[in-house]
This record gives C-alpha cells, sequence and structure tokens, in this order.
C-alpha cells in the first residue's frame, strides 16, 4: 500500500500559519482565522490587515497557532506573542531566506560592490584548490 501526499487544501486549517506570496502583503505572515470556501480564506497577523484572500496567494508553513475560529484580532495578537511566531519563523530556512532576500535588497551601490569583490576573492580561492587538487590526481 502506497500512501499519496495530502493535497495542499489539506494545510489549510484554522490556526495554520501562512506565508503571503503575492501582492501588496508579499512576504508577510499571518494566520488563517476562518476558511470561507474552498479557494479562500480569512487570514489575520500583527503585520497584516484582517481580510479575504485566495490560497493561491498563500504558501502554508508547518507552524500552527492552537485558536479557536473568528478569534478577535487583539486576542489573535496577544497569542501570537506567546508563541513567538515570528521567532518560529525567522527560525527556519524559509524565514532566513526572506530576511536575507530583504538585506540584500537594502544593499547600498557601494556594498553591492563590496560583495561583488568578494565573491571574485572567494571564487579564485576556490578555483585554485580545486587545480590543487585535480593535480594531485
Amino acid at each position: 500500500i502506497t500512501e499519496t501526499m495530502p493535497s495542499r487544501r489539506s494545510f489549510a486549517e484554522v490556526g495554520r500559519v501562512v506565508c503571503v506570496n503575492y501582492g501588496a502583503d508579499n512576504g508577510k505572515i499571518g494566520v488563517i482565522v476562518d476558511i470561507c470556501d474552498s479557494v479562500s480564506c480569512l487570514i489575520d497577523g500583527p503585520n497584516i490587515k484582517r481580510g479575504l484572500i485566495n490560497f493561491r496567494r498563500l504558501a502554508f508553513t508547518d507552524i500552527k497557532l492552537p485558536i479557536m475560529k473568528r478569534l478577535r484580532s487583539s486576542l489573535l495578537n496577544k497569542v501570537w506573542e506567546e508563541a513567538d511566531i515570528d521567532g518560529q519563523f525567522a527560525k527556519t530556512t524559509w524565514g532566513q531566506k526572506l530576511k536575507n532576500q530583504k538585506r540584500r535588497a537594502e544593499l547600498t551601490d557601494f556594498e553591492r560592490f563590496k560583495v561583488k569583490t568578494l565573491k571574485a576573492k572567494r571564487n579564485k580561492i576556490i578555483k585554485k584548490k580545486a587545480k590543487e587538487l585535480k593535480g594531485k590526481n
């Protein structure tokens, strides 16, 4: 008997922490507060305005908050802080990737130049070491 992976829709449940991947709230994380129909849900969070959003604009995380359906924003924010959702998300590889993307986007012209020169130096060292190892064989 082979087990199949559950569909993405099965991850959509009240309390599931999601990341918005499209629109004005791109990159922000929130919580599913209520599931409206088969294609949309109500999300809320400290950094996101409460509202309906399509499942296609969401990416589900493995983090889940133990909340009741249609929880008020003030209570949700308290539960969010107690569970340290921002800290949990920042520890994931996904959170680290978003942080690095944001940092790179904020680099100045001179900082981008420094990164470019450091990468060139690193690649030169790697190439030299690879050539040495290849020569030994």
